[in-house]
């Protein structure tokens, strides 16, 4: 056969191996150790093309053509002897065939590596990840759980370039299968390492998430990342704090400055969704609100101080709360010691009571509920109680209204559409009982981990654009053109725990607020406030004294206490070592601004009619369209 013959069937052949290569790559790119091994082959087959051609005529051609494609991948070929031997072809695309041929020759040994290192997959994966990580933005994990799960796919789906790693001190085979394939689906990568050293370069933004269920741990791993970086590059570091521990607030509340760190307080953000997503005013009946919590645990205390928060609505609702728990007294007890001045202030029963024995029926007796929500130690636990209470109480006017935590969003999704009562009906045609649902149980699940950790982007949620824009303009920034600094802004917003917290806290009332001016916050894609503005020019000063009754309620709730007038110095009004403000009771307003010269009732007011401003700026910094308009009842 003609040389340029062979040479054409062989440049088709390595084309058609070239095509077949990428398509597995594509269909496999989620894996890289076999995107690496598809390509070492793929290279292999066509050195063995590109080169057949060279010993077309030789006896042994396709054995000769074999050993010269090996000795190329492990590097022991002699390329200018070989691209010599094609100059006798008369082809027209020689010098690309040549050109594609000496690529091959020089990427083969890559390769040859690369399979190998494949093989040994704790070396392969540090070498990848290293290479990646000084390329993009790199997302890095100390514990796999569900809360980092649903995190890190929430990653990959808004940033598909970003390189996400676990670092743990187990070893793949540690990790059960379906994590696993969790893991791969999202193409993270699994390190058996020290989150702290495994960070080596910070050409790009280091993102670290501590995220593990021992709190102390998380507290020294993130104290030990701060030495590392500080001073170093610190704007290129944030890191994301699970705690259960007042301690790391205090900690890293003075460190804002040379190292960004988020704390991150489930159960405060599990609390403040119900408020938000499920607010008390919808549970408001006769001017009544009667609220009742099962279970008194971690989460169950946070959610009372929260809607003890929430329950500020006005004069004209009488507010009560009931809380059941296995041991009642504990709980009140934790309560107490954890928020002394809120339990002194507001009108909070604790019961005992076991859900699984008649007293439980007994104290559910004694209490008539329009708001009810269930965290007890499991979802399974909370949806039984919850079905429980439905049947006791039933649905008058969709009262009570009835939440259940719940961890994971399935039960959302799957389960809770079909917790109907229906009515059975044999069909004589088909021979068969058939269902009419005849009313749903009405129970809102609410708490999930996907719901609560996928929305740690600010942004996210309205609630957190608020809180970005009420965190500005407590510091005088209000005006629309701030869109230019979103960032600024944002980075601004989580810099001190506890202006973050009030913020956020402020935010989740703004709905109430505008609830007691009958208005309401929507979607419309209009961004009018005209309504709200009107309203504040009437009754600003009603809103003004629901405010500071909120804000004493969310005070109180972080542990404050009332600083008595004789305590201020030199017009200082809080003394943060020991947790007290001086404005927290207003019986004492008329002394302090006798002491200080300040007109407290003017800067509440001001405060007030920001509100406008603070919806503006939050729908321009997030490009979000939220308007004011008059409440419409169901």
């Amino acid at each position: 056969m003609n040389g340029e013959v062979i040479l054409t069937i062989c440049a088709i052949l390595t084309l058609l191996i070239f095509a077949v290569g990428v398509a597995l790559v594509i269909l496999n790119r989620r894996d890289i150790k076999r995107v690496v091994r598809v390509l070492g082959v793929c290279v292999f087959l066509m050195l063995m093309s590109g080169i057949y051609p060279y010993y077309a005529e030789e006896t042994y051609a396709i054995g000769l053509t074999l050993v010269e494609s090996m000795c190329a991948m492990l590097l022991n070929s002699n390329p200018g002897e070989i691209l010599g031997g094609f100059n006798g072809f008369d082809v027209a695309y020689l010098g690309i065939y040549k050109t594609v041929l000496l690529v091959l020759l020089i990427i083969a040994p890559l390769f040859t590596v690369g399979i190998t290192l494949s093989f040994f997959s704790e070396k392969f994966t540090r070498i990848v990840y290293r290479i990646r990580s000084d390329f993009k933005d790199t997302y890095l994990f100390s514990a796999i759980n569900e809360r980092t799960l649903c995190i890190a796919e929430d990653i990959a789906t808004t940033h598909k370039k970003a390189v996400i790693v676990f670092a743990l001190r187990i070893s793949k085979e540690d990790i059960d299968a379906e994590t696993l394939a969790r893991i791969k689906d999202i193409n993270a990568y699994v390190i058996n390492d020290d989150i702290v050293q495994i960070g080596h370069t910070l050409r790009h933004v280091r993102n670290y998430y501590l995220l593990g269920t021992d709190s102390s741990e998380n507290l020294d791993t993130g104290l030990r990342l701060y030495k590392k970086y500080n001073g170093e590059h610190t704007d290129k570091v944030n890191m994301w704090l699970y705690t259960k521990n007042e301690i790391s607030e205090v900690i890293f509340d003075h460190l804002y400055e040379t190292f960004n760190v988020r704390l991150i307080n489930e159960e405060g953000l599990i609390a403040r969704a119900l408020a938000t997503d499920y607010p008390l005013y919808d549970a408001v009946k006769d001017g009544k609100l009667s609220i009742l919590l099962v279970g008194g645990g971690n989460i169950g205390l946070e959610i009372l101080r929260t809607l003890t928060m929430c329950s500020c609505l006005g004069d004209d609702v009488r507010v009560d709360i009931n809380v059941i728990d296995l041991n009642g007294e504990k709980a009140k007890d934790i309560f107490e010691k954890t928020s002394p001045a809120l339990a002194e202030k507001w009108n909070i029963k604790f019961h005992s009571a076991d859900i699984k024995t008649s007293n439980f029926t007994e104290v559910l007796n004694g209490i008539e509920p329009t708001y009810i929500v269930v965290s007890l130690g499991s979802e399974t636990l909370n949806m039984e109680t919850a079905l429980y209470i439905r049947r006791k109480y039933g649905i008058d006017d969709g009262l009570p209204l009835i939440h259940a935590l719940v961890d994971h969003k399935s039960i959302d999704e799957q389960i809770t559409p079909n917790l109907c009562v229906s009515d059975w009906k044999y069909n004589t045609e088909h021979r068969k009982f058939e269902s009419t649902p005849i009313c749903s149980f009405e129970i809102k699940t609410f708490g999930s981990y996907e719901d609560t950790y996928k929305g740690l982007r600010i942004g996210a949620s309205y609630r957190d654009c608020l809180a970005v824009a009420v965190n500005a303009a407590n510091r005088g920034i209000t005006a629309v053109d701030s869109v230019n600094n979103a960032e600024a802004l944002t980075d601004l917003y989580n810099q001190v725990c506890f202006y973050k917290d009030y913020s956020d806290a402020f935010a989740v009332s703004i709905p109430y607020k505008l609830w007691l001016l009958d208005l309401e916050l929507v979607e419309d894609g209009k961004g009018d406030v005209s309504a709200l503005e009107s309203a504040l020019e009437i009754c600003a000063d009603n809103l003004r004294k629901h405010e500071n009754k909120r804000y004493e309620a969310f005070m109180r709730g972080r542990g404050w206490a009332q600083m008595m007038t004789d305590e201020v110095v030199d017009g200082r009004m809080s003394n943060k070592l020991q947790k007290k403000h001086a404005r927290l009771d207003t019986q004492y307003t008329e002394v302090l601004e006798k002491m200080t010269g300040r007109d407290f009732a003017k800067e509440d007011v001001r405060s007030i009619m920001n509100l406008p401003a603070v919806i503006r700026l939050a729908n321009a910094l997030y490009g979000k369209n939220y308007s004011v308009r008059k409440r419409r009842s169901l």
